[in-house]
């Protein structure tokens, strides 16, 4: 549930706007967990329905510093550029840094780097509709009249 909508209707509620009730009613929770959110409303503010780990980076979370050096090593290599899997293997061997080659990706993915054996992806033709006649679809033993009055104004 979004935050600000808990924030406005617990406030609504110590405003005296709304009863707890109908809070309870928007907020889908139990009337114990209204007067909860209530007292931390009360004690807190607004910061009470802030998430604890808010702008916190996960624990497994690769480093800034071994980005950095993943990148100043792809780019250091003028003449021959390695496709993403084989600088996986340079990376450990040379570097000795462990990383998979869908991480090693999407880091060089976000500066813009594309693998060099990357390839453009073809696109699909779109295909024409076929114009029925009349016959065709008068004809036809499963569609009923219905269906025909759609199709017939589709087209």
């Amino acid at each position: 549930m979004n935050e600000t909508k808990k924030y406005l209707v617990i406030k609504a509620i110590d405003q005296g706007k709304k009863t707890k009730n109908r809070a309870c009613v928007e907020l889908n929770l139990s009337e114990r967990q209204s007067n909860r959110l209530l007292l931390a409303y009360q004690q807190k503010g607004k910061e009470a329905f802030r998430h604890g780990n808010r702008n916190r980076k996960p624990k497994h979370a690769i480093p800034d510093e071994i980005k950095e050096r993943v990148l100043k090593k792809y780019l250091s290599y003028e003449t021959y550029k390695p496709n993403v899997l084989h600088f996986c293997e340079l990376l450990a061997e040379e570097e000795g840094i462990q990383l998979s080659d869908t991480t090693v990706r999407k880091i060089l993915y976000k500066e813009n780097i594309l693998s060099p054996k990357s390839h453009r992806k073809t696109k699909k033709r779109l295909r024409k509709q076929a114009k029925l006649s009349l016959e065709q679809l008068v004809n036809a033993p499963s569609w009923s009249t219905a269906q025909v009055k759609f199709i017939l104004n589709r087209n």
